[in-house]
C-alpha cells in the first residue's frame, strides 16, 4: 500500500488534478493572451496572459516555452502571489526544488491566508518528506473557511499522515475529507484500501462500488478489486476484475500481480 500511495501522492503533488487545490487552471484562450500581452498597456493583465500561457505549456511538458512566458509575467509583476507560485511550481516539475522553495516563500510572504497556496506549499513539503511542517500548512490551509476545496486538502494531509506513519490520523483525514466532498475520488480508493488492511471486505467493497460510481478504473482499483474478491470468495467479481485489468491495463505492474495470483485464487 505504501507504494501505491507514494503513486498517488506524485499524480496529486507534482502532475496536478482537477480535484485538487495544487493544480492551476487555464481559463484563457490563447488568442486572448497573446492579444493582452501584445497590447502591453496593463501590465497586471499582461502578467495573468502570460502566466497562465505558461503553465499551459507546462502541462504539456513544453519547459522552456513555459519558463520564458513566466518569466515575462515575473518581469511584468514581481510581487504577484500567483506568479510566484506559477514559478514554484514549474521548478517543483523540473526537481529544482530549492527554487521551488523560494518561490514558495516569497509567495507566502504577500500572502499567507490563501488556502490554495498553502495546499499547494504543504504538498510540495510532503513530496520532501517535510511532514511536520507539510502538515502545519494543510491544517492552515483547513481552517480558512474560503477554502473551496477542503475536501482535497483534506485528502493530501491523509496521504501525508500515512507517509509519516501515522495511520489513525490518516484515516480521520481521509473521513473528513468524505464528509466534504461523498465522490472524492482518492479518499474513496483510500478508504477501501484501508478497510481492506483491515480484512473488513463487505466495507471495502462498499468503497470500491461508491469509487467506481464516480471515476473510471485504474489499475490499482482493479487490483484492489480483485484481491477482494478472492477473500470474499466472489469468483464472478474476480474474473471480472481481471479481465478488466488485463484488456485496459495489460501493461501493469497490477496487471502482472493478478497473473501471478489468478492461478492459486481459481483453484
Amino acid at each position: 500500500m505504501r507504494h501505491v500511495l507514494l503513486l498517488i501522492l506524485a499524480m496529486l503533488f507534482l502532475v496536478g488534478c482537477t480535484t485538487t487545490s495544487t493544480s492551476f487552471t487555464t481559463p484563457y484562450s490563447t488568442s486572448t493572451q497573446s492579444e493582452a500581452v501584445a497590447g502591453d498597456i496593463d501590465l497586471v493583465k499582461a502578467a495573468k496572459a502570460r502566466l497562465t500561457l505558461g503553465l499551459s505549456y507546462l502541462e504539456n511538458g513544453e519547459f522552456q516555452l513555459a519558463k520564458s512566458n513566466l518569466d515575462k509575467a515575473l518581469a511584468h509583476t514581481p510581487n504577484d502571489e500567483e506568479v510566484l507560485r506559477g514559478m514554484a511550481w514549474y521548478y517543483q516539475q523540473v526537481n529544482e526544488e530549492k527554487l521551488a522553495e523560494e518561490y514558495y516563500q516569497r509567495a507566502l510572504k504577500i500572502n499567507n491566508k490563501n488556502p490554495s497556496l498553502l495546499n499547494q506549499y504543504g504538498a510540495f513539503l510532503c513530496a520532501q518528506k517535510k511532514y511536520a511542517k507539510s502538515l502545519e500548512m494543510f491544517t492552515a490551509s483547513a481552517q480558512i473557511r474560503t477554502n473551496e476545496d477542503i475536501s482535497g486538502t483534506y485528502e493530501n494531509a491523509a496521504t501525508c499522515n500515512y507517509l509519516a506513519g501515522n495511520l489513525e490520523q490518516a484515516e480521520q483525514n481521509y473521513r473528513r475529507s468524505l464528509n466534504h466532498n461523498p465522490e472524492q475520488v482518492g479518499s474513496l480508493l483510500s478508504m477501501a484500501e484501508i478497510e481492506f488492511g483491515k480484512n473488513r471486505y463487505n466495507r471495502t467493497k462498499s468503497y470500491l462500488a461508491r469509487f467506481e460510481r464516480v471515476s473510471r478504473h485504474t489499475p490499482r482499483s482493479l487490483w484492489l478489486g480483485a484481491q477482494n474478491a478472492a477473500k470474499m470468495g466472489d469468483l464472478d467479481a474476480l474474473a471480472s476484475y481481471g479481465l478488466k485489468l488485463e484488456q485496459i491495463f495489460p501493461d501493469s505492474q497490477e496487471t502482472e500481480n493478478y497473473l501471478d495470483a489468478k492461478d492459486s485464487w481459481l483453484k
